[in-house]
């Protein structure tokens, strides 16, 4: 066992499936807002892939870019759902 233990690396080594972490201030910088923005929404929902120790909140990146691109921009919310002008007219 000694032996195992002296021939370990000094440093830990970074296999290819070692998750990336993101703080909000780099997701704002990505998506365009605010890191207050950021971390609003993954407070509102819970759908998106935040994890919180206390105060810290991260986003793994994997699983951010993953629940990006399922989500649907807000022009094409609008008109597949219609404004809340037709929807009240329409009534």
């Amino acid at each position: 066992m000694s032996e195992l233990l002296s021939q370990a690396p000094s440093e830990p080594l970074k296999s290819a499936s070692t998750p990336v972490y993101l703080t909000p201030a780099q997701v704002a910088g990505l998506l365009g807002v605010t890191a207050k923005t950021v971390l609003r929404w993954s407070l509102e929902d819970a759908s998106m892939p935040a994890f919180r120790r206390g105060k810290v909140v991260r986003f793994e990146r994997g699983r951010l870019l993953a629940w990006l691109s399922r989500q649907e921009p807000r022009s094409a919310r609008r008109v597949t759902h219609g404004s809340r002008k037709d929807q009240v007219s329409a009534a």
